[in-house]
């Protein structure tokens, strides 16, 4: 079941993602279901959403069944889906990621169960954080991706991306000229990270592109170490924070108003102004 453009319901689901699959697979499908039962025609699960924090090639192992799980629960729901990320062993084109690391990847599923996107993180957060966990290599954990990727999802064309992408407005850039009309970012901002940028970069990313924006991050204590910041929300292409949750699991709902975007992109037309061509990603393997 799809709605008209003007009146697309989308869904950021915020979880506290463990490493223990089953439980997180449970508290995203009782999510799913909220979001639908609020009228939903598309939802964003979070990145790390089937697991956090443990083994990812053990995870990747489990890539089918995690593809089979959100192609299920789409048709069930009669909802799109973006499986905000999950590990894979595998590149696109088949050829296995040399160990120790991973792809993390979104799948995009329409609401008849079929995969139609699949996108690899291309930014890999390496940083140091002022919180207990200090030092962040997902290098070491994860090999980037090569391409971006839009899809028709819901009758919204949507521009994926994942986390630490948000920094990177080049990404948000290119997704646009690719028609672009909502941008999302899965993700698991840290507290302190999420607490000083989170919002800033997603009404930035916002205003810039002239997109809708959904954020739909993990939240609370994933274990001693680790914390998310939560706020998963949606902005509008005037950079107005159109619903937010707080730092708790939860199903955000809210509309796209599209003909109301379109408006603005005539009123205010940036990219039509845009005078640096931006090719795409380099090999950085």
């Amino acid at each position: 079941m799809t709605v008209p453009n003007a009146a697309a319901q989308v869904a950021a689901i915020q979880m506290t993602s463990g490493k223990a699959l089953q439980a997180n697979l449970a508290q995203a499908a009782e999510l799913l279901q909220a979001a639908r039962d609020k009228g939903a025609c598309l939802a964003v699960l979070p990145e790390n959403f089937a697991g956090y924090g443990g083994d990812y090639r053990a995870l990747a192992a489990e890539y089918t069944l995690l593809e089979q799980w959100l192609c299920e629960q789409a048709s069930r729901l009669g909802m799109a889906i973006i499986g905000g990320s999950v590990p894979s062993l595998h590149r696109p084109d088949g050829e296995p990621v040399p160990a120790p690391r991973v792809r993390t990847r979104s799948l995009a599923v329409t609401a008849d169960g079929e995969i139609v996107g699949r996108y690899d993180k291309l930014h890999l957060f390496d940083a140091q954080v002022q919180d207990a966990q200090g030092q962040y290599r997902e290098s070491d954990l994860f090999e980037p991706g090569e391409t971006i990727v839009t899809v028709p999802l819901a009758d919204v064309q949507v521009g994926m991306a994942i986390c630490y992408d948000l920094r990177f407005p080049a990404l948000a850039q290119r997704l646009v000229s690719a028609g672009a009309q909502l941008l999302v970012y899965p993700s698991a901002f840290t507290a302190v990270t999420g607490a000083a940028h989170w919002e800033l970069l997603l009404r930035a990313t916002a205003v810039q592109t002239g997109c809708y924006v959904l954020g739909a991050n993990q939240c609370g204590q994933h274990g001693p170490r680790r914390a998310s910041y939560g706020h998963s929300m949606l902005v509008s292409p005037w950079g107005d924070v159109v619903a937010s949750l707080e730092n708790a699991p939860g199903a955000l709902v809210a509309p796209l108003d599209l003909a109301t975007m379109d408006e603005l992109r005539q009123r205010m037309p940036v990219q039509q102004h845009q005078r640096l061509r931006i090719e795409g990603p380099y090999d950085a393997n």
